[in-house]
């Protein structure tokens, strides 16, 4: 036995000894890449079963939070439904008709009046989806009544014996709300509803002339839950300030966890009326039966209603109280075997990369510079020096870039304006030849003064850039042009706000536009139009913008006009040029805006930096 001992334990110090060499003779990538491997591999497995609760209980706590807010989200819609049923009820109440008739004593004294305020009722019913029917007692205990799907039945009680009427009266015209007439029924049998019921006063002496009832079907407060639904199957009552059920749903697809809701509900109505003791809302878990739900709760002062929303929540574990004990130990003993990690092979790899990086901060500023450090091995040697190759490459990529993007937008621009100039010539050679051929030869002096003007502003000294009080000028010559040609097509408004006459602009910028907006909008409506020329400023931007009432375009022409990169003559000539000229101007995708509607018009904006001086950056970019 003792001879085995000795022998196993030999093979064991051997086993070692290989292993130990076999881990000397690694790479050091190899040796990197098995001990981060170890330590992820422990790391995750410990860290994951830790934080598995820890993700769980931030769920829970979430869907809490989330639930609330949901439960605030219904309160404001159902208040909202309630506040516009009133905002109604005083339209009701001001009915100079309906006074009339309820001062003679009976709303049946005067048919025609009578008939009046039946129609305005049934308009207002008709334009009014949350209100199911109106009923209206005079001083003599007639009934008047106005329903929207069903003929409203009579009520047989007195309204005078009914458990609500001394405390209407009270109220000296405000509003009370009771569930199904407060023990009136004023809807047919199984059908829930609301009712808002105030006095009505004479608005000349307020003396009572008798009560208004207003009633809210149930499905409009059911509309309300279904606005504000975070997608969770849920409970959802409604108490009065007596904690009567006003309204109640359930969007459970499980039956046994309604029967187990109904079956605790008088239990819960009471630990959430005591919580409400204390606070205003908040939510609570409580285990019901063998299921587990989340209970929110939210009440409020004026109505003194109180809101219940269940969840269940059987998936998600109870939030452990030493949880973030826990994960304090496990981020505190990662932390610490990092660190063991990290010393570890310091002297091997950190050293030598933190005399690299040292050497490399001015790359973080942009500035590319080959280093020039000591190294302690062949690996790093081969680095430093593949390195500084790479510094010297992306040096050149980046001055030939720099010099390809010049000419590029070199060529883009004279493209663009070689587009437009022959283009506007054309079109306006064109008027003079028809107005020559018409005989009249002071339209054609008039034209062809106009359109010296017009290229002599045009040319503006060869400046490209030229101020937005240069480019209307241009504008108004164009136009004077074309109203010769066409005297009772179109209509001009100019907006100008004078401050911005000193901003600059490419020039022949507006004046595609407007001609776009007279040839494409106008007139192939049919008909004559008004085009609206505008420039204001706003906060630090300046917009400019054309707007005529012709013809119009579909979102998808829009869409193909914004999105394509060729210009379509059917949209019209010069649109497409003077997008991308804009936004080589200004160098961002977004100071272009095109809205437009099948026979309403069309309206272009063009959003640009407020500024007058011409070393700006963004004018930096249309000069490259």
């Amino acid at each position: 036995m003792p001879m085995k001992i000795m022998e196993n334990n030999k093979r064991i110090s051997s086993l070692y000894k290989r292993s130990k060499q076999m881990i000397a003779n690694m790479k050091i990538g190899y040796k990197i890449a098995c001990v981060y491997l170890l330590l992820i591999v422990v790391s995750t497995v410990f860290s994951g079963l830790i934080f598995n609760r820890i993700y769980y209980s931030i769920v829970q706590r979430e869907v809490s939070k989330t639930s609330l807010q949901t439960l605030e989200s219904i309160q404001a819609n159902v208040y909202l439904i309630i506040e516009n049923a009133a905002n109604y009820s005083k339209m009701i109440l001001a009915d100079s008709n309906l006074q009339t008739l309820l001062r003679k004593g009976s709303i049946f004294s005067d048919l025609n009046l009578q008939s009046h305020v039946g129609t305005d009722l049934y308009k207002l019913l008709q334009s009014v989806s949350s209100i199911s029917s109106v009923y209206i007692y005079d001083n003599s205990e007639n009934i008047y009544s106005v329903g929207i799907k069903d003929l409203p039945s009579v009520p047989p009680t007195n309204i005078k014996t009914a458990s609500w009427y001394d405390e209407v009266i009270k109220k000296e015209g405000g509003y009370i709300l009771r569930r199904n007439g407060g023990g009136v029924d004023f809807e047919k049998p199984g059908r829930n509803y609301i009712s808002l019921i105030r006095l009505i006063r004479d608005i000349e002496d307020m003396k009572h002339l008798g009560i208004l009832i207003i009633n809210i079907p149930e499905e409009v407060f059911a509309q309300a839950y279904a606005n504000s639904s975070d997608n969770l199957p849920t409970y959802n009552v409604i108490l009065d300030e007596n904690n009567r059920v006003v309204f109640n749903s359930e969007e459970f697809q499980n039956g046994n966890e309604k029967t187990i809701i109904v079956e605790y509900l008088n239990e819960i109505i009471d630990q959430v009326t005591q919580e409400l003791n204390n606070r205003a809302s908040g939510t609570m878990i409580r285990h019901l039966a063998d299921s587990k739900y989340l209970i929110s709760y939210l009440g409020e002062d004026k109505y003194n209603w109180k809101f219940i929303r269940m969840i269940p929540f059987t998936n998600i574990p109870n939030r452990d109280a030493t949880i973030g004990a826990v994960a304090l130990i496990v981020i505190i003993l990662n932390g610490f075997l990092i660190f063991l990690f990290t010393i570890g092979i310091s002297r091997i790899i950190t050293v030598p990369i933190n005399h690299l990086l040292n050497s490399m901060k001015d790359i973080e500023k942009g500035i590319f510079r080959e280093v020039n450090i000591k190294t302690y091995s062949q690996e790093f040697y081969r680095l430093c020096q593949g390195y500084n190759i790479m510094i010297s490459k992306i040096q050149e990529l980046i001055q030939n870039i720099i010099d390809k993007q010049r000419l590029i937008r070199k060529v883009e621009l004279n493209a663009l304006m070689a587009q437009i100039k022959p283009h506007l010539l054309y079109n306006t050679l064109d008027s003079i030849y028809s107005l020559a051929l018409s005989g009249k030869n002071d339209e054609v002096c008039e034209l062809v003064e106009a359109l010296g003007s017009f290229y002599r502003n045009c040319v503006s000294n060869g400046k490209e850039i030229i101020t937005i009080g240069e480019e209307i000028a241009i504008v108004k010559n164009y136009l004077k042009i074309q109203k010769i040609r066409y005297p009772n097509l179109f209509e001009v408004v100019f907006s100008i706000d004078e401050s911005c006459n000193s901003y600059r602009i490419p020039k022949l910028t507006l004046q595609p536009l407007v001609e776009n907006a007279l040839y494409h909008g106008i007139r192939a409506q049919g008909k004559p139009g008004t085009i609206i020329i505008g420039v204001e400023r706003v906060d630090k931007k300046i917009r400019l913008w054309i707007e005529d009432d012709g013809k119009g375009m579909s979102e998808e022409q829009v869409e193909k006009i914004m999105s394509s990169d060729i210009e379509d003559s059917k949209n019209g000539f010069g649109l497409k040029g003077t997008m991308e000229r804009i936004k080589i101007f200004t160098g961002r995708d977004d100071s272009f805006k095109i809205t437009s509607r099948p026979g309403e018009g069309t309206r272009i904006e063009i959003i640009l930096e407020a500024t007058e001086r011409d070393d700006m950056h963004w004018m930096k970019n249309y000069e490259l």
